[in-house]
């Protein structure tokens, strides 16, 4: 496994706040002691054998789907080698997220009206649903992680559709994922993390990020970012998914990754929010909030939200997975509906 390089900008976009009044002999310190700590906790999860492997099914999928000229009757062949892919496939491509007017009813089929590239993102959901499923723990609310991961999943895509409709479906797997580091992270160091982690949760404060890198010295982010990579998704999903927390200020400049971490970013912000029961005034905050790191006017947010719920249990319901229920979409999506339409600013304040 790679070890992560101690300059890395998505370490420093973790810092808690606080690093900033130290000194430059502190400064010096913190970041030996971060090294340590950064080494010890790779070392820890290598040893664990805690990264899941991908298939090969879905490994053999999508080094074939990187041909333009792919063989779609041998790509459609590997994947009836495998007894649940065509159902799934067949089912996600019915499915209201994908507003087909035919029903699809056979993979041919699917990847003729998809497009191989989707089908390809189909088969890798499905089989990282079924890895993540395996690696569940009891100091994660593994509903909660559905409905946070699936919510930034589904935004990522509608903002990406505005802000770069060509990285849609890289958008979509890189939101489904963001989080997977954290399961990882818990499974292999459960006594560390446990403290860090009990913030992920509905309400719970985002100083767990910051705690992350200050006990461990990485973060769930460049976790997420070192499975990937040995998936060999794109370089651009690693990128988007390792810096998704970081400021504007650290991510790489002028990169598709960069692109993607703000999408990933801004989709997160708003996910958590939507998976929680609080004032709306205070959600809608939030959520514009979210729509500032993607230079993104509340309009587009307002349409996204238009059945992002129903959407949501739509993909729990054909991945197999359980969700925590919400009903604050509505809410937001009607107050922003009335902010816009009566021509007020909207702003956080």
């Amino acid at each position: 496994m790679p070890t992560l390089p101690c300059t890395d900008k998505s370490v420093r976009g973790t810092r808690s706040p606080s690093a900033h009044a130290y000194s430059p002999c502190e400064k010096r310190l913190a970041d030996q002691v971060n090294i340590m700590l950064q080494v010890e906790t790779l070392e820890a999860i290598k040893r664990s054998a805690s990264i899941p492997s991908m298939p090969m099914v879905a490994t053999r999928c999508y080094e074939m789907t990187q041909d333009p000229h792919c063989d779609l009757n041998k790509l459609v062949e590997l994947l009836g080698t495998d007894p649940g892919i065509a159902a799934v496939v067949l089912r996600l491509s019915n499915s209201s997220l994908f507003g087909l007017t035919r029903q699809v009813s056979s993979l041919h089929q699917a990847m003729t009206l998809l497009g191989i590239k989707r089908v390809r993102e189909l088969v890798l959901t499905r089989y990282l649903v079924q890895k993540t499923q395996e690696m569940t723990t009891d100091l994660i609310d593994i509903n909660y992680y559905w409905r946070r991961s699936l919510a930034t999943a589904i935004l990522s895509g509608k903002f990406a559709d505005v802000l770069s409709p060509t990285q849609r479906d890289e958008a979509f797997i890189c939101g489904l994922l963001a989080d997977l580091g954290v399961i990882v992270m818990a499974r292999c160091m459960p006594q560390v993390y446990a403290p860090i982690v009990a913030n992920y949760r509905p309400h719970g404060t985002e100083d767990w990020i910051h705690a992350e890198y200050n006990v461990m010295g990485v973060s769930h982010g460049e976790i997420t970012a070192l499975i990937l990579e040995q998936w060999n998704l794109p370089a651009s999903v690693v990128e988007g998914a390792r810096y998704h927390h970081a400021s504007h200020g650290d991510l790489p400049a002028n990169s598709a990754g960069a692109r993607l971490a703000r999408i990933i970013g801004a989709g997160s912000i708003i996910a958590k929010t939507l998976c929680e029961t609080m004032d709306p005034e205070v959600a809608l905050k939030s959520c514009i909030e979210g729509m500032e790191r993607v230079n993104l006017d509340v309009s587009v947010l307002a349409k996204a939200l238009d059945g992002l719920e129903q959407q949501i249990e739509d993909m729990a319901n054909l991945l197999q997975v359980e969700v925590l229920s919400s009903r604050i979409f509505s809410v937001i999506s009607k107050l922003l509906t009335q902010t816009i339409d009566a021509g007020t600013p909207v702003s956080v304040g």
